[in-house]
Protein backbone atom coordinates (compact mmCIF):
# COMPACT_ATOMS: atom_id res chain seq x y z
CA UNK A 1 0.00 0.00 0.00
CA UNK A 2 1.40 3.38 -1.01
CA UNK A 3 -0.42 6.51 0.10
CA UNK A 4 0.75 10.09 0.30
CA UNK A 5 -0.10 11.49 3.73
CA UNK A 6 -2.18 14.65 3.37
CA UNK A 7 -4.21 16.47 6.02
CA UNK A 8 -7.83 15.64 5.33
CA UNK A 9 -11.30 15.84 6.80
CA UNK A 10 -13.60 12.82 6.85
CA UNK A 11 -17.32 13.63 6.87
CA UNK A 12 -19.63 10.74 7.73
CA UNK A 13 -23.25 11.49 6.94
CA UNK A 14 -26.25 10.29 4.97
CA UNK A 15 -26.58 10.96 1.24
CA UNK A 16 -28.98 13.89 1.61
CA UNK A 17 -27.84 16.26 4.32
CA UNK A 18 -28.36 19.92 3.46
CA UNK A 19 -26.85 21.09 6.75
CA UNK A 20 -23.60 19.25 6.03
CA UNK A 21 -23.63 20.65 2.49
CA UNK A 22 -23.42 24.21 3.84
CA UNK A 23 -20.16 23.45 5.63
CA UNK A 24 -18.69 21.32 2.85
CA UNK A 25 -19.23 24.11 0.32
CA UNK A 26 -17.27 26.39 2.62
CA UNK A 27 -14.46 23.81 2.93
CA UNK A 28 -14.41 23.58 -0.85
CA UNK A 29 -14.17 27.36 -1.11
CA UNK A 30 -11.21 27.31 1.26
CA UNK A 31 -9.49 24.49 -0.61
CA UNK A 32 -9.63 22.15 2.40
CA UNK A 33 -9.47 18.53 1.14
CA UNK A 34 -12.16 16.25 2.53
CA UNK A 35 -13.87 12.96 1.83
CA UNK A 36 -17.61 12.61 2.30
CA UNK A 37 -19.08 9.16 2.70
CA UNK A 38 -21.64 7.32 4.79
CA UNK A 39 -21.18 4.46 7.20
CA UNK A 40 -23.81 2.72 5.04
CA UNK A 41 -21.35 2.79 2.12
CA UNK A 42 -19.17 0.17 3.83
CA UNK A 43 -18.44 -2.44 2.61
CA UNK A 44 -20.34 -2.33 -0.68
CA UNK A 45 -19.19 1.10 -1.93
CA UNK A 46 -16.13 1.86 0.19
CA UNK A 47 -13.18 -0.27 1.23
CA UNK A 48 -10.91 -0.06 4.25
CA UNK A 49 -7.41 -1.43 4.43
CA UNK A 50 -5.10 -0.62 7.34
CA UNK A 51 -1.81 -2.05 8.53
CA UNK A 52 -0.51 -1.59 12.07
CA UNK A 53 2.87 0.15 12.21
CA UNK A 54 5.54 -0.63 14.84
CA UNK A 55 4.87 2.58 16.80
CA UNK A 56 1.15 1.77 17.04
CA UNK A 57 -0.43 3.92 14.33
CA UNK A 58 -2.45 2.59 11.40
CA UNK A 59 -1.26 3.04 7.83
CA UNK A 60 -3.69 2.60 4.98
CA UNK A 61 -6.75 4.18 3.44
CA UNK A 62 -10.49 4.42 3.25
CA UNK A 63 -11.28 4.18 -0.47
CA UNK A 64 -14.48 5.22 -2.20
CA UNK A 65 -15.62 5.31 -5.80
CA UNK A 66 -13.90 8.61 -6.61
CA UNK A 67 -11.32 9.26 -3.91
CA UNK A 68 -9.25 7.71 -1.15
CA UNK A 69 -8.44 9.08 2.27
CA UNK A 70 -5.03 8.27 3.70
CA UNK A 71 -5.32 7.40 7.37
CA UNK A 72 -1.97 9.03 8.11
CA UNK A 73 -3.25 12.39 6.86
CA UNK A 74 -6.56 12.33 8.68
CA UNK A 75 -6.94 15.43 10.87
CA UNK A 76 -10.66 15.63 11.67
CA UNK A 77 -13.77 13.46 11.56
CA UNK A 78 -17.23 15.03 11.44
CA UNK A 79 -19.67 12.38 12.67
CA UNK A 80 -22.71 14.15 11.30
CA UNK A 81 -25.74 11.94 10.46
CA UNK A 82 -24.44 8.56 9.25
CA UNK A 83 -26.74 5.63 8.61
CA UNK A 84 -26.00 1.96 9.49
CA UNK A 85 -23.61 -0.30 7.62
CA UNK A 86 -24.97 -1.79 4.41
CA UNK A 87 -24.63 -5.48 3.54
CA UNK A 88 -25.86 -7.69 0.69
CA UNK A 89 -29.50 -8.71 0.98
CA UNK A 90 -28.41 -12.28 0.32
CA UNK A 91 -26.89 -12.48 3.82
CA UNK A 92 -28.81 -14.33 6.50
CA UNK A 93 -29.73 -12.60 9.74
CA UNK A 94 -26.86 -14.14 11.72
CA UNK A 95 -24.42 -13.36 8.91
CA UNK A 96 -25.50 -9.72 8.87
CA UNK A 97 -25.21 -9.46 12.64
CA UNK A 98 -21.69 -10.87 12.56
CA UNK A 99 -20.67 -8.65 9.63
CA UNK A 100 -22.06 -5.55 11.35
CA UNK A 101 -20.13 -6.39 14.52
CA UNK A 102 -16.91 -6.86 12.55
CA UNK A 103 -17.38 -3.64 10.56
CA UNK A 104 -18.26 -1.54 13.60
CA UNK A 105 -15.19 -2.66 15.50
CA UNK A 106 -12.86 -2.30 12.52
CA UNK A 107 -14.03 1.04 11.12
CA UNK A 108 -14.75 2.66 14.45
CA UNK A 109 -11.69 1.21 16.09
CA UNK A 110 -9.23 2.28 13.41
CA UNK A 111 -10.64 5.77 12.92
CA UNK A 112 -10.96 6.29 16.65
CA UNK A 113 -7.56 4.99 17.71
CA UNK A 114 -5.51 8.03 16.73
CA UNK A 115 -5.24 10.72 19.44
CA UNK A 116 -4.16 13.15 16.70
CA UNK A 117 -7.63 13.24 15.11
CA UNK A 118 -10.29 15.75 16.16
CA UNK A 119 -13.83 14.36 16.34
CA UNK A 120 -17.00 16.43 16.00
CA UNK A 121 -18.21 14.51 18.00
CA UNK A 122 -17.03 11.06 19.01
CA UNK A 123 -19.89 8.53 18.57
CA UNK A 124 -19.52 7.35 22.16
CA UNK A 125 -19.88 10.94 23.44
CA UNK A 126 -23.02 11.37 21.35
CA UNK A 127 -24.43 8.08 22.66
CA UNK A 128 -23.60 9.05 26.24
CA UNK A 129 -25.43 12.39 25.98
CA UNK A 130 -28.66 10.92 27.33
CA UNK A 131 -31.27 13.04 29.11
CA UNK A 132 -30.30 11.78 32.59
CA UNK A 133 -26.60 12.29 31.89
CA UNK A 134 -26.94 15.77 30.40
CA UNK A 135 -29.33 17.08 33.05
CA UNK A 136 -27.12 15.76 35.84
CA UNK A 137 -24.03 17.29 34.22
CA UNK A 138 -25.87 20.59 33.70
CA UNK A 139 -26.83 20.83 37.36
CA UNK A 140 -23.27 19.94 38.39
CA UNK A 141 -22.00 22.71 36.07
CA UNK A 142 -24.06 25.28 37.96
CA UNK A 143 -26.85 25.62 35.39
CA UNK A 144 -30.47 25.76 36.52
CA UNK A 145 -32.49 22.69 35.55
CA UNK A 146 -36.27 22.29 36.10
CA UNK A 147 -37.28 19.82 38.81
CA UNK A 148 -37.15 16.43 37.10
CA UNK A 149 -38.43 12.93 37.83
CA UNK A 150 -37.68 9.77 35.84
CA UNK A 151 -39.81 6.84 36.94
CA UNK A 152 -42.14 4.01 36.02
CA UNK A 153 -44.06 4.26 39.32
CA UNK A 154 -47.40 6.07 38.81
CA UNK A 155 -47.68 6.94 42.48
CA UNK A 156 -44.41 8.86 42.36
CA UNK A 157 -45.73 11.01 39.51
CA UNK A 158 -48.69 12.18 41.57
CA UNK A 159 -46.46 13.07 44.51
CA UNK A 160 -43.99 14.89 42.24
CA UNK A 161 -46.78 16.80 40.49
CA UNK A 162 -48.16 18.00 43.80
CA UNK A 163 -44.72 19.36 44.74
CA UNK A 164 -44.64 21.17 41.38
CA UNK A 165 -47.93 22.92 42.01
CA UNK A 166 -49.83 20.53 39.78
CA UNK A 167 -48.14 21.69 36.57
CA UNK A 168 -45.89 19.04 35.02
CA UNK A 169 -44.88 18.05 31.51
CA UNK A 170 -43.53 14.85 30.05
CA UNK A 171 -40.83 14.48 27.39
CA UNK A 172 -39.31 11.66 25.41
CA UNK A 173 -36.07 10.28 26.83
CA UNK A 174 -34.85 9.64 23.29
CA UNK A 175 -35.78 10.64 19.77
CA UNK A 176 -39.09 12.44 19.40
CA UNK A 177 -39.76 10.56 16.17
CA UNK A 178 -41.63 7.27 16.18
CA UNK A 179 -43.07 4.86 13.63
CA UNK A 180 -45.20 1.78 13.81
CA UNK A 181 -48.26 0.14 12.30
CA UNK A 182 -47.82 2.19 9.17
CA UNK A 183 -47.80 5.51 11.02
CA UNK A 184 -45.10 8.10 11.66
CA UNK A 185 -45.23 10.82 14.27
CA UNK A 186 -43.40 12.93 16.82
CA UNK A 187 -43.54 12.94 20.59
CA UNK A 188 -43.51 16.59 21.57
CA UNK A 189 -43.40 17.95 25.10
CA UNK A 190 -46.90 17.63 26.54
CA UNK A 191 -48.70 18.60 29.72
CA UNK A 192 -49.71 15.89 32.19
CA UNK A 193 -53.16 16.63 33.65
CA UNK A 194 -54.15 15.25 37.09
CA UNK A 195 -56.20 12.37 35.67
CA UNK A 196 -53.02 10.99 34.08
CA UNK A 197 -50.76 11.18 37.13
CA UNK A 198 -51.70 7.66 38.22
CA UNK A 199 -52.05 6.17 34.75
CA UNK A 200 -51.09 2.47 35.15
CA UNK A 201 -49.42 2.55 31.73
CA UNK A 202 -46.64 4.62 33.29
CA UNK A 203 -45.43 1.39 34.89
CA UNK A 204 -44.70 -0.17 31.49
CA UNK A 205 -41.46 1.79 30.94
CA UNK A 206 -39.44 4.75 32.20
CA UNK A 207 -40.86 8.25 31.69
CA UNK A 208 -39.40 11.71 32.22
CA UNK A 209 -41.46 14.37 33.99
CA UNK A 210 -40.50 17.99 34.68
CA UNK A 211 -42.03 20.98 36.36
CA UNK A 212 -43.67 23.12 33.71
CA UNK A 213 -42.18 26.61 33.47
CA UNK A 214 -45.54 28.36 33.47
CA UNK A 215 -44.16 31.91 33.36
CA UNK A 216 -42.06 31.32 30.26
CA UNK A 217 -40.94 34.54 28.56
CA UNK A 218 -39.15 32.97 25.61
CA UNK A 219 -36.69 30.21 24.70
CA UNK A 220 -33.11 30.26 23.49
CA UNK A 221 -31.44 27.85 21.08
CA UNK A 222 -27.66 27.89 21.53
CA UNK A 223 -25.24 26.34 19.07
CA UNK A 224 -21.82 25.68 20.61
CA UNK A 225 -18.80 25.15 18.35
CA UNK A 226 -15.41 24.60 19.98
CA UNK A 227 -16.06 27.08 22.78
CA UNK A 228 -17.90 29.63 20.62
CA UNK A 229 -21.58 30.16 21.49
CA UNK A 230 -24.27 31.28 19.06
CA UNK A 231 -27.51 31.99 20.99
CA UNK A 232 -30.83 32.96 19.37
CA UNK A 233 -34.09 33.86 21.09
CA UNK A 234 -37.07 31.84 19.86
CA UNK A 235 -40.55 33.27 20.39
CA UNK A 236 -43.63 31.24 19.55
CA UNK A 237 -47.11 32.71 19.09
CA UNK A 238 -50.00 31.64 21.29
CA UNK A 239 -50.94 28.08 20.48
CA UNK A 240 -49.25 24.68 20.50
CA UNK A 241 -45.80 26.18 19.94
CA UNK A 242 -45.84 27.95 23.29
CA UNK A 243 -45.24 24.66 25.10
CA UNK A 244 -42.91 23.17 22.46
CA UNK A 245 -41.79 25.45 19.63
CA UNK A 246 -41.15 22.44 17.38
CA UNK A 247 -44.94 22.14 16.99
CA UNK A 248 -45.16 25.48 15.17
CA UNK A 249 -41.84 25.79 13.36
CA UNK A 250 -43.28 27.93 10.52
CA UNK A 251 -44.51 30.72 12.81
CA UNK A 252 -41.53 31.34 15.08
CA UNK A 253 -39.72 34.63 15.55
CA UNK A 254 -35.92 34.65 15.96
CA UNK A 255 -33.71 37.34 17.47
CA UNK A 256 -29.97 37.33 18.12
CA UNK A 257 -29.12 37.61 21.80
CA UNK A 258 -26.40 37.24 24.42
CA UNK A 259 -26.24 35.01 27.46
CA UNK A 260 -25.48 35.94 31.08
CA UNK A 261 -21.84 35.26 31.92
CA UNK A 262 -22.75 32.61 34.50
CA UNK A 263 -24.82 30.73 31.90
CA UNK A 264 -21.99 30.89 29.35
CA UNK A 265 -19.52 29.54 31.90
CA UNK A 266 -21.94 26.79 32.88
CA UNK A 267 -22.36 25.74 29.24
CA UNK A 268 -18.59 25.54 28.71
CA UNK A 269 -18.23 23.40 31.85
CA UNK A 270 -21.16 21.21 30.81
CA UNK A 271 -19.86 20.51 27.30
CA UNK A 272 -16.38 19.78 28.61
CA UNK A 273 -17.80 17.23 31.06
CA UNK A 274 -19.83 15.62 28.25
CA UNK A 275 -16.81 15.52 25.93
CA UNK A 276 -18.58 17.49 23.20
CA UNK A 277 -16.92 19.84 20.72
CA UNK A 278 -20.26 20.70 19.09
CA UNK A 279 -23.80 20.72 20.49
CA UNK A 280 -27.07 22.60 20.42
CA UNK A 281 -28.71 23.49 23.72
CA UNK A 282 -32.25 24.56 24.54
CA UNK A 283 -32.94 27.03 27.33
CA UNK A 284 -36.24 28.35 28.73
CA UNK A 285 -36.15 31.86 30.18
CA UNK A 286 -38.90 32.87 32.61
CA UNK A 287 -40.22 36.33 33.42
CA UNK A 288 -37.70 36.62 36.27
CA UNK A 289 -34.84 36.05 33.77
CA UNK A 290 -34.03 32.60 35.20
CA UNK A 291 -32.41 30.48 32.48
CA UNK A 292 -33.44 26.79 32.64
CA UNK A 293 -31.33 24.31 30.67
CA UNK A 294 -33.76 21.72 29.30
CA UNK A 295 -31.94 19.88 26.53
CA UNK A 296 -28.53 19.17 25.01
CA UNK A 297 -28.36 17.67 21.53
CA UNK A 298 -24.91 16.38 20.63
CA UNK A 299 -25.80 16.42 16.93
CA UNK A 300 -28.49 19.07 16.75
CA UNK A 301 -29.76 21.02 13.75
CA UNK A 302 -29.02 24.71 13.24
CA UNK A 303 -29.21 25.46 9.53
CA UNK A 304 -32.72 26.91 9.44
CA UNK A 305 -32.05 29.91 11.71
CA UNK A 306 -30.91 32.85 9.58
CA UNK A 307 -29.41 34.86 12.44
CA UNK A 308 -26.70 32.28 13.15
CA UNK A 309 -26.58 30.35 9.88
CA UNK A 310 -23.43 31.85 8.37
CA UNK A 311 -21.46 32.24 11.64
CA UNK A 312 -21.97 28.56 12.47
CA UNK A 313 -20.94 27.48 8.97
CA UNK A 314 -17.68 29.38 9.35
CA UNK A 315 -17.10 28.18 12.91
CA UNK A 316 -17.50 24.53 11.91
CA UNK A 317 -15.34 25.01 8.83
CA UNK A 318 -12.69 26.67 11.02
CA UNK A 319 -12.78 23.74 13.41
CA UNK A 320 -12.59 21.04 10.73
CA UNK A 321 -9.88 22.90 8.80
CA UNK A 322 -7.80 23.25 11.94
CA UNK A 323 -8.31 19.64 12.94
CA UNK A 324 -6.25 18.45 15.87
CA UNK A 325 -6.33 21.00 18.70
Amino acid sequence: MTWTPEPRVLVLTRARDETADYVLRELNRRGVPFMRTDVADFPLRTALSAELRPEGSWRGALTGASRALALEGLRAVWWRKPTPFGFPSSMSGPERAFAESQARRAVGGILGSSPEVLWVNRPEAIADCTKPRQLSAAAAAGLTVPETLITNRPGDVAEFAERCGGRVVTKSLGSIRYSGEGKNGRLYTSQVPPHRWNDPRISLTAHLFQREITDKAYEIRVAAVDGRLFPVVIRAPEGPGRLDWRRDIDNLNYTSTTLPTAVEEGIHTLLHSLGLVFATLDIIVDTQNVHYLVDVNANGQWGWIDQTHEPIIHALADLLEKGTR
